[in-house]
Order: structure tokens, then C-alpha cells, then sequence
């Protein structure tokens, strides 16, 4: 008798166990299913798109050299069309239909932080690799992370002193878009401004995405006659409102958001986008001469060989390198794949890198925000270059968190 109520509690035993696994969300014995999210349609499909084939191509390599510890890894791709709502309803589908087990964000903060609280709340891994918005990283929660990008705040502190000191400058214009991502790089901006340098903006002036007429604006910051413009926003804007500032007769500098360090704001530009300066997420743009980055794109060519003009683009990188960390990690949480494992793996990841075209991820126990170094730039003949520039100040953002 005894020995048949063994083997019972056994046999219960172990289908608690294959119970217990079969409930993790995604993963199969053969497969884990990734979710994800971004613009493929609207005035930021740019971001999407790329983060989108970004992430594809990076998956493609990955099952290609035997996946995740024998798993093939399996995209769901949702359209938020930058907006809250929908980057909310693509998160709600992600978990609750297509049962995927991690989610990777590749959309913009205006998005992303629709998806933010539902996320946090059922306990997935959300994985945002371009969204800078504040509420993914703090408050901390232990399921949010933040990859390539940094915290809005990180970029204020970056901003405001490359501003303050390479420009010598004690008259600054800020020029924001009303959405999150622009607002929050115009807040960021200024409170370091303040807080660091005791300055405030000579002007700020506001615009809406899509907008095609920004002389209101310039002219308003003609009127504060700053030394230099920082412009929050798009490519697209940013190129407009450069080619308007010259028919104005402004001579000042701008200065852009690391958004639109890439080389489309050039194409649109052209030769108004000349001595512009920006920080860049990654350490070479799309058509850098440098070896590593010409055989990535020769990969990504290949892969996408009817891709539009200004494609690649550091979107692309992004979201490519970021899928690579998001491999790791799952592979360093083994066989035995659980959302828990997934967050200590990432937590015990230090200096990550899939190569020398990305930077490298960091996080810990008590921040998740795995990029904080940036890349000064400058448009030089038609080209983005590094700035022989680096940060002389202690970045205040890990203080938070201890």
C-alpha cells in the first residue's frame, strides 16, 4: 500500500511539474514566442518599420545558428501606429491571445506608454529597445527594461551640458513637438539647464508632428536671438524647419534629439542640415566606412533587398541588438525558460554587446536601464561624424535607484 501511494505522489508530483511548465506563456519544448510593437503605419513608420526588420533579421540569425538553447524564437508583430490606445489594445492581444512570453517595444515613447501600466501589472518582461519615456524604467518595476535607448532624463543631462559647454552658450532655444517623446527630451533639456547651470531657455517654442510651416515658431525664437536651437521632434520636421530658419536668415547651430541622429535627416535636409550636432545610440551610423558596420549592412541588404531609401537606419541597429540581448538573456535563464529566470539573467548582464555596432546593456538588481552612454555627432560634408566631446559631469540618474 505504501509503496502505491508513492508512486501516486510521484506521478502527481511530477504533473504538477509538467503543469507548472506548461504554463509558462510562449515557450514550447521546440519554440519561444516573442511579441512586439511599433508604428508600420502613420508619420512614424519609420521607427517600426525598422525596429520591426531589426528585430527579424537578428531572429533569422539567431534560429539560423541553432536559436535559444535549441528553441527557435517566433515573432508576433502588432501595429500601435504610434498611438497610446493602440499600443495598449497590440499589448492586450500580445498577452492574452497570442500568449507571448516577453514583449519587445520598438515603437516611440508616445506609444509605449500606453502599454506601460498593463504590462506592468500582468508581470511580462517588457523589453523596450527605442521608447525613452520616464514610466518604463520609474518608478522601477522588476519586469520593465530599457535597452538601447537611455531615460529621457539621461538625455537631459547629455543635452543640457553639450549645449552649456561646446557651444559656450548662455542663450538656448528649445523646440519641442507636443507628443511624449519630444516633450519629454524639451523637459529634460531644461530642467538640467536649470538645476545644473541655473539657466532657462531663452524661448520655447511648441509644434505638432506632421507639421509642415514652422516660421511662427522661428520667428519667435529670431526674436529671443539665442546662440544655438535645439529642435525635439522628427527627421522630417527637423529638415523643414532648418531649410525655413535659413530663408529667415537664422545663422544659429542646431542642435537635434538623438532621434534624429541617422541618415535620413540629411537626405531631407541636405545642405541645411550642415554643422548640425546630436548624440547617436549606437557607435556607427547606417553607411559608416567602418568594417563592422559595412558587413552588418551588407547583411541587412541582402536580407531586405528592396528596402526604401534611408534604409537601414539606427532604428534598424537598435532593435537588431536588442533581440540579441533578449536571446542571451533567455539562454543564460536556460532550458527550464520562466519569466523569473528571464529577469535575473538580465539583471546579471553586464557590458552585453552583440558587436562593436551597438552598445553595450548593463542592468542590475536595482535599475534596469541598460544604456547610458551616448555618442556626440556632427553633420560634416554631408556626413555624420563623432564629436571629440565626453560628459565631465556624474550622471544623477542611478542615484534614484539606491
Amino acid at each position: 500500500m505504501k509503496k502505491y501511494l508513492m508512486a501516486g505522489v510521484a506521478l502527481v508530483s511530477m504533473a504538477l511539474s509538467v503543469g507548472v511548465h506548461a504554463q509558462t506563456p510562449g515557450v514550447t519544448t521546440d519554440s519561444i514566442k516573442i511579441g512586439a510593437h511599433g508604428p508600420i503605419t502613420g508619420p512614424a513608420a519609420y521607427i517600426g518599420l525598422a525596429g520591426r526588420d531589426g528585430m527579424l533579421l537578428a531572429m533569422k540569425e539567431i534560429n539560423a545558428a541553432g536559436g535559444v538553447n535549441g528553441k527557435k524564437l517566433v515573432a508576433v508583430f502588432e501595429d500601435d501606429g504610434h498611438s497610446p490606445t493602440k499600443a495598449l489594445a497590440a499589448a492586450k492581444k500580445l498577452v492574452e491571445q497570442d500568449r507571448v512570453f516577453a514583449v519587445l517595444g520598438v515603437g516611440g515613447s508616445n506609444a509605449t506608454v500606453g502599454a506601460v501600466d498593463y504590462l506592468k501589472g500582468k508581470g511580462t518582461v517588457y523589453y523596450v529597445s527605442i521608447a525613452s519615456a520616464p514610466p518604463v524604467t520609474w518608478p522601477f518595476s522588476r519586469n520593465m527594461f530599457r535597452g538601447g535607448t537611455t531615460e529621457s532624463a539621461r538625455y537631459g543631462e547629455l543635452y543640457a551640458e553639450f549645449l552649456v559647454s561646446r557651444f559656450k552658450a548662455k542663450r538656448i532655444a528649445i523646440m519641442s513637438g507636443r507628443e511624449e517623446y519630444p516633450r519629454n527630451e524639451g523637459d529634460a533639456t531644461a530642467d538640467k539647464m536649470k538645476n545644473w547651470f541655473q539657466m532657462a531657455p531663452a524661448v520655447r517654442v511648441e509644434f505638432n508632428i506632421g507639421d509642415k510651416d514652422f516660421t511662427p515658431q522661428l520667428i519667435e525664437v529670431q526674436k529671443a536671438n539665442p546662440e544655438v536651437i535645439a529642435f525635439f521632434g522628427n527627421p522630417a520636421e527637423a529638415a523643414i524647419a532648418m531649410r525655413q530658419a535659413k530663408e529667415l536668415g537664422l545663422k544659429q547651430p542646431f542642435f537635434v534629439g538623438s532621434n534624429m541622429v541617422d541618415p535620413a535627416l540629411i537626405t531631407a535636409g541636405k545642405s541645411a542640415t550642415e554643422g548640425v550636432t546630436g548624440f547617436s545610440l549606437i557607435p556607427y551610423l547606417p553607411g559608416s566606412r567602418a568594417a563592422d558596420m559595412v558587413k552588418w549592412e551588407a547583411a541587412w541588404k541582402k536580407e531586405y533587398p528592396n528596402a526604401p531609401a534611408g534604409r537601414p537606419n539606427n532604428f534598424d541597429i537598435l532593435a537588431y541588438g536588442d533581440t540579441y540581448v533578449l536571446a542571451e538573456a533567455m539562454r543564460r535563464a536556460g532550458n527550464d525558460l520562466t519569466t523569473e529566470g528571464l529577469i535575473k539573467a538580465l539583471e546579471g548582464m553586464q557590458n552585453y554587446r552583440v558587436g562593436p555596432i551597438a552598445t553595450s546593456r548593463s542592468f542590475s538588481t536595482k535599475h534596469h536601464i541598460g544604456n547610458l552612454s551616448l555618442v556626440p555627432m556632427l553633420v560634416k560634408d554631408g556626413q555624420w561624424e563623432p564629436v571629440d566631446w565626453s560628459s565631465s559631469r556624474p550622471s544623477d540618474i542611478l542615484s534614484r535607484y539606491n
